[in-house]
């Protein structure tokens, strides 16, 4: 990812950080995430609690030290963790700070924001920043990220959902199967091969590499895509009869016939979680 990539993602989790906040606090995937990678910090912490070093990368609004590059989740982060210790940084930057110290971190942590980066990035940073033979670099990968579960893929739900609640308004479909998703840049697949030798160039190993399937409600994907507010809002202006009524009251209208629609529904969503050591 370039410089000016990054600058644009970074700036877009900055306006999302409180709407973030909320979707993660609302939604138990998330904790259940985090806390899979704090169980496996508790099985193997043999040092007493004042010693123990943990970092954690894309801290988002919540560990001893914190990166994070989005302000607003620094702002959130410092009121929710009380530690001096939190850095409004990349983690692709971690090496060009001395606050850091190399070969002492005894975990180093990424929940939910690994697809972000690049492994060819964030490897040779953790190899330095992990104490030798005993460090670990514990992280998650959302299942499009991954290749044995990037086409497990069940947004046509979500997306029949919103046609119909728009086609409840009497407004044309907005996804098609053609044009499914809502426009992204889709981030490189990860496979197991391509973790093992990335990780070996860099003085790293790969030690575990676990599927782990998760039911979450529908109103997660739903309030995920909200974060970005601006698709309905524009789909609906593209229709001569919004502009004689208020287009933010039938966006209201439509978003709350969605959740009506989709109240007890339930998608499966895999995570990978990743942990990888310091040879």
């Amino acid at each position: 990812m370039n410089d000016n990539k990054r600058k644009e993602v970074i700036d877009s989790w900055h306006k999302r950080a409180d709407a973030y906040e909320i979707l993660v606090n609302n939604y138990q995937i998330f904790t259940d995430m985090a806390m899979g990678l704090v169980k496996f910090v508790e099985k193997r912490q043999t040092n007493k609690v004042q010693d123990f070093r943990i970092l954690d990368l894309a801290a988002g609004t919540a560990s001893l030290y914190l990166v994070e590059p989005a302000e607003q989740m620094c702002i959130l982060a410092r009121g929710t963790i009380k530690t001096p210790h939190v850095y409004q940084m990349s983690a692709e930057d971690c090496l060009s700070t001395s606050d850091l110290p190399r070969d002492s971190f005894d975990f180093i942590l990424c929940n939910a924001s690994m697809h972000l980066m690049s492994e060819n990035d964030i490897y040779p940073i953790v190899s330095k920043l992990l104490k030798p033979k005993t460090g670990y670099f514990l992280y998650t990968l959302w299942y499009h990220a991954f290749d044995e579960t990037e086409n497990f893929d069940n947004n046509q739900r979500i997306e029949a959902y919103i046609n119909d609640a728009l086609t409840y308004f009497k407004y044309p479909n907005y996804f098609s199967t053609v044009n499914r998703k809502i426009e992204t840049k889709k981030q490189s697949i990860r496979s197991r091969k391509f973790l093992q030798e990335t990780a070996y160039k860099h003085g790293i190993k790969l030690e575990s590499c676990a599927i782990h399937i998760h039911q979450v409600p529908m109103s997660c994907d739903l309030d995920f895509m909200l974060m970005e507010p601006s698709w309905l809002m524009d789909h609906l202006k593209n229709f001569e009869w919004t502009q004689n009524q208020d287009a933010h009251s039938i966006e209201g209208q439509i978003v709350e016939k969605l959740r009506e629609l989709i109240k007890d529904e339930y998608t499966e969503r895999p995570v990978v979680q990743i942990v990888v050591s310091r040879i």
